[in-house]
């Protein structure tokens, strides 16, 4: 089963739009009910990348429900395979999750770094956290990594400070000498994350970030 057809079945199995033909589904190759192409994604759309047949006329209704969700979209979510299931996160249990430990070959995470903007749920795999234009690893290295952020960040480096080449002066005038080895070490080891457009900096950054809502609680 993949990951959309579990998420699907999670969700109990929806059906939010009439079918109207029978034949291979463009986007999972199954053979089902279909729904129209248009009906489910719009003229602009070009993620065919991936597609069974793209220019097939129409989806089976779970990947229908995937791509016409707007929902799936819109947030985090956790999805699981036996028992398949889905579940919504805001943030801080992206974040929660993330720190748990490494992400299980029977769960995937699909995390909108830009919410709205791209189907990320009807391509994402198994063990990995699905973003914007890639699947990423999330294995013992990347969590280590996320605990030096998180220890940045208590210390008072803001989002745009952990991309910076070195620890900006206006932090480190605050920190004891003790503190001082530490932020270069975290400093040091975040190094890889800090290519420009790395995708794990991206996520990283973006879980440890609370929304207004969240920085309420």
């Amino acid at each position: 089963m993949d990951v959309l057809t579990a998420a699907w079945v999670g969700a109990g199995s929806p059906t939010p739009h009439a079918t109207s033909l029978t034949g291979d589904c463009s986007h999972c190759g199954s053979r089902d009910q279909l729904v129209a192409v248009r009906s489910v994604v719009s003229k602009q759309f070009t993620g065919f990348d991936g597609w069974a047949n793209p220019s097939g006329r129409g989806v089976c209704p779970g990947c229908a429900w995937g791509y016409a969700t707007a929902e799936l979209r819109a947030g985090a979510h956790l999805v699981t395979r036996d028992p398949a299931s889905l579940a919504p996160l805001d943030r801080a249990g992206v974040a929660a999750l993330l720190r748990s430990g490494p992400l299980g070959t029977d769960s995937a995470l699909v995390v909108p770094l830009r919410p709205g903007r791209k189907h990320l749920l009807p391509m994402a795999t198994w063990g990995r956290v699905a973003v914007e234009d890639v699947d990423l690893g999330w294995n013992h290295q990347e969590l280590a990594r996320l605990r030096q952020i998180d220890r940045l960040r208590a210390l008072g480096f803001g989002s745009r400070m952990l991309t910076a080449a070195a620890p900006p002066f206006q932090v480190m005038r605050t920190l004891t000498p003790e503190q001082f080895p530490q932020v270069l070490d975290a400093w040091s080891q975040l190094e890889p994350w800090r290519q420009p457009g790395n995708p794990w900096m991206a996520l990283a950054v973006h879980v440890t970030t609370p929304t207004t809502k969240e920085s309420r609680r």
